[in-house]
């Protein structure tokens, strides 16, 4: 395994560990389409600045709902991957914005977009008393330390960019995640996720992109999409071998494994892995890394 890929594993590794630390649909096909929530989400981060980052989207409407039969099962992907509501400190808004007001979000190192309900007059009082103000439409910190923010009652974005920091969850038109096609063949092969863990863009590796997606019909049926959008049909075939190997070699980790190959311009490879109502979804990011390392290694 190149250095590369280890720390291509080891970012989508870290980001299940920071949401753990703070604690109905088809399997069988792709469904991501033009219109999917996903693609809807990542269209609010700006390619040139996060592409090559490593990126969760997470329906947390969704995840509460299946947590309420499931309970702990879901700790280690229900919530998102940023220190801003995950870590031990509270945010720059206090105690003004709590988890469960987030229903969706979209997170990379650089910058972050959530949807939800929000007090957006109570958390903006909150920046001001902890040292933020208001420039344009945003909220900077005037010591300059602290991420800079977008607050309305249905939205927040924040930003960790200096120079312009709204620019990374400000698109130019046809310049964010979703206009990019390598995240689009990728949503369209994890099909309909409520959480997605992309590994950040490599346009010069033979696995360009790489992503994992959690599906749940139900509290006690989760199913883990790996999916990975490669530069051709024969590292395809290599790709979608590596992983079949992994999974005789590693069995009964994989049991029920189905592997396959989508040819096209962009072609992917995809292995949905079925869990037991005793496995906890995420495991292929935390415990079971042998398919996820695989596939940026083949």
């Amino acid at each position: 395994m190149t250095m590369g890929h280890r720390r291509l594993g080891k970012a989508v590794v870290a980001l299940f560990v920071i949401a753990a630390a703070g604690t109905g649909c088809s399997t069988d096909s792709g469904q991501g389409g033009e219109d999917s929530k996903l693609l809807r989400g990542l269209s609010s981060l700006a390619a040139e600045s996060v592409g090559d980052k490593s990126v969760t989207y997470l329906d947390m409407a969704r995840v509460r709902e299946l947590a309420e039969d499931g309970g702990e099962r879901f700790s280690a992907v229900e919530l998102p991957a940023s220190a801003l509501v995950t870590g031990y400190e509270a945010g720059p808004w206090g105690g003004q914005l709590k988890r469960d007001q987030i229903d969706t979000a979209v997170d990379s190192e650089v910058a972050g977009h959530w949807e939800g309900r929000f007090d957006a007059a109570a958390i903006t009082g909150a920046l001001k008393s902890n040292g933020y103000e208001r420039k344009e439409e945003f909220w900077r910190d005037a010591k300059g330390s602290k991420p800079s923010l977008q607050v309305s009652d249905d939205e927040i974005s924040y930003s960790h960019e200096g120079t312009d920091p709204m620019a990374a969850v400000h698109p130019d038109q046809g310049a964010s995640l979703a206009d990019k096609a390598e995240f689009r063949r990728a949503s369209e092969c994890l099909g309909d996720v409520y959480r997605a863990d992309f590994a950040g863009l490599r346009p010069d590796e033979p696995t360009r992109l790489s992503v994992l997606g959690q599906q749940a019909s139900s509290a006690s049926e989760n199913t883990e999409i790996l999916c990975a959008v490669v530069e051709d049909k024969a590292t395809a075939e290599r790709v979608a071998a590596e992983l079949r190997s992994v999974v005789r070699e590693e069995a009964p980790r994989f049991d029920g494994t189905k592997v396959t190959v989508e040819d096209g311009e962009q072609p992917y490879v995809r292995a949905v892995v079925p869990d037991k109502a005793s496995q906890r979804p995420g495991r292929l990011a935390t415990t079971d890394t042998q398919l996820w390392m695989a596939a940026n290694d083949a």
